[in-house]
């Protein structure tokens, strides 16, 4: 493959396909992060500012506030995918 795609070979179905699942893969991580930040940095964090980094109890809380939050999402993929496979197996 040669610098900006010249002489590269033409994409295909497949890799336009591949590239856009990645894309939305991205985005969803994106979104993801965003909504954890908001939720966990407005539970754990002052209205106001007084240092420019985090104590200890505010790190503390963002980082059980984060986990806490991906464990959530992990339960509910696992009830998800049994759910799927209870109604797809009737």
């Amino acid at each position: 493959m040669s610098f900006f795609g010249m002489g590269a070979r033409p994409m295909t179905d497949y890799d336009e396909n591949k590239i856009n699942a990645i894309k939305g893969e991205m985005l969803m991580m994106s979104q993801m992060k965003e909504k954890v930040s908001n939720a966990c940095f407005e539970k754990c964090l002052p209205g106001y500012y007084t240092e420019s980094d985090l104590n200890k109890g505010e790190s503390n809380c963002v980082d059980r506030c984060t986990a806490k939050f991906f464990q959530t999402i992990k339960l509910l993929g696992t009830e998800m995918q049994k759910q799927q496979q209870a109604a797809g197996g009737l």
